[in-house]
């Protein structure tokens, strides 16, 4: 007998004991496991058609995170029977939502001197004939989201961008998920990768009209792409095979481009910080500086670097996938009818959706917003506990942030904020000696700057010197790819960024310990 997924015409034999997740995975079905199947998000829902007593029962995590009697979550429900056929459908909420991603930083002028280029009727590169256009592509792959865009390499001009979510959030929300994944999936992440890229490719152009792209990542990013090993990455020291760039063709990659294309990917810094890290520090010229500066791109795998022409440290925080709704009660993505604003007056909650549609969660920024509220408000303490004897708080119409996710975000907020501090330690400064605080992607670019402050998870800087600067990792990449001076820069820069490990810091454990909870309510 067989599992089968009718919506998609796929099925597969039954196997005693296996989840519904491991074939949704398996036969490559789009489903969000953010959690990497431990049950914490519940986001991978499903709806199941068989006969009593072919799937396992609800089991403690789903009780606590689904909220009706239709659903179940694929990485709990295993199969008990294997004598009838079990059917699958995947809620077609899935496949609607789409994320709203930041395409872009800030442009800059440069100098434009690209590595392919028209020489009379030959492209340079032994790139062949001219065929009325040469075109590149500069990629931020996140952890999240992908975004693209289609330069000129004749003029510098950005023709188009685009964006998706990466595919391989179906295995995993955060980086350790994923190199867990890869030592039982196989190749699958590195084939879901390039397919979507490749699709998003042949959507923006003529794909025999492109001949050089560059792909900016973090360190299990950029080497799942390119069909490096990530295991190193999942043990102690925790560092990648190399840190130095990459260059592959693009045939080599299955990628869809001029036959002749190559794709660069920069150098990493060290453990987690990687090929993106570098492109801010770029896009930013933190590299430049006289004064000193910091630059923090918040995500999943949060990066932080501080420093100025003479000298240069980063690390990176294990933030997790809270503040992108993964493991909150009512927790989403950035998707239209997310709860992005939250406003609280004498126990009167206003908000606001992404699209002004109906709200059908709460993403990042309105998790921020909510924090801050009930803060200041006085509903919870600085230990993150409500007063009363409620333990949540209505938001909207079905959702509420609890105190469960309270701690979860104190969690993602405490690890952000020990590395700007260890950093500033280290660097041997004070706060108030950062002349820019520069605020990276697209989390920090949609999320109230005060409201983050006062939780904690930005230090609190003069707000004169914060500046949002947008999708710096794709500005970064852009400029390497229109410029081989930025380029060159880039390899040097990565040289001499010194990598900050968090958990070898001399007292490591008290000092997060000190940055629990919310210090200025305390």
């Amino acid at each position: 007998m067989n599992i089968i997924f009718p919506d998609y015409g796929k099925e597969a034999k039954l196997i005693k004991g296996k989840t519904i997740l491991a074939y949704l995975q398996e036969l490559d079905i789009d489903i969000n496991a953010s959690c990497g199947g431990e049950g914490k998000c519940g986001q991978c829902l499903i709806e199941i058609e068989c006969a009593p007593g072919s799937i396992s029962d609800k089991t403690e995590a789903e009780n606590e995170l689904i909220h009706d009697d239709v659903h179940r979550l694929a990485c709990q429900a295993k199969i008990l029977k294997t004598d009838r056929h079990v059917y699958i459908r995947v809620p077609s909420l899935h496949h609607l939502r789409q994320l709203h991603v930041l395409e872009s930083g800030e442009y800059r002028t440069i100098p434009f001197e690209p590595f392919v280029r028209r020489e009379g009727e030959r492209v340079s590169m032994d790139g062949g004939e001219y065929a009325g256009a040469i075109y590149g592509i500069a990629l931020d792959i996140g952890t999240t989201t992908l975004a693209m865009h289609l330069v000129d390499l004749e003029t510098g001009e950005v023709l188009s961008v685009t964006s998706k979510e990466n595919p391989q959030i179906k295995y995993g929300n955060d980086v350790i998920s994923r190199i867990e994944f890869t030592r039982t999936g196989g190749d699958i992440l590195q084939r879901g990768i390039r397919n979507v890229i490749r699709q998003m490719i042949i959507a923006l152009s003529d794909p025999a009209k492109i001949y050089d792209v560059v792909i900016v990542g973090n360190p299990v990013m950029r080497d799942l792409f390119f069909g490096y090993s990530v295991e190193s990455l999942g043990k102690s020291p925790y560092e990648p095979q190399s840190t130095k760039s990459v260059s592959k063709t693009a045939s080599e990659l299955g990628l869809k481009t001029n036959p002749r294309a190559w794709v660069y990917g920069p150098p990493l810094i060290g453990g987690f910080v990687g090929a993106d890290a570098l492109a801010v520090v770029l896009a930013t010229e933190l590299y430049k500086k006289e004064e000193i500066c910091m630059a923090i791109d918040i995500g999943t795998n949060t990066e932080i670097v501080l420093g100025n022409k003479d000298r240069m440290i980063a690390t990176s925080c294990a933030a997790g996938p809270a503040f992108e709704g993964a493991g909150i009660s009512y927790g989403i993505g950035g998707v239209n009818g997310a709860i992005k604003d939250v406003r609280i007056d004498a126990a009167e909650v206003s908000y606001k959706t992404i699209g002004d549609t109906k709200p059908i969660g709460i993403c990042g920024s309105g998790l921020i917003d909510a924090l801050a509220e009930l803060l200041e408000n006085k509903i919870i303490d600085g230990n993150g506990k409500f007063s009363g004897t409620e333990k949540e708080f209505k938001i909207a119409e079905g959702i509420s942030v609890s105190e469960r996710d309270i701690d979860q975000l104190n969690l993602a907020k405490t690890a952000v904020a020990l590395g700007v501090n260890v950093l500033i330690e280290r660097y041997g400064i004070k706060l108030e000696d950062i002349t820019h605080l520069f605020l990276a992607g697209g989390f920090a670019n949609f999320t109230n700057t005060e409201n983050a402050i006062r939780i904690g998870l930005l230090p609190a800087i003069a707000r004169d010197r914060i500046k949002k600067v947008g999708n710096a990792a794709l500005e970064g990449a852009r400029e390497m790819l229109i410029s081989r001076i930025k380029r060159e820069e880039a390899e040097a820069a990565a040289m001499r960024i010194e990598h900050i490990k968090l958990e070898e810091e001399e007292g490591f454990m008290e000092k997060f310990v000190s940055e629990l909870y919310f210090q200025n309510y305390l």
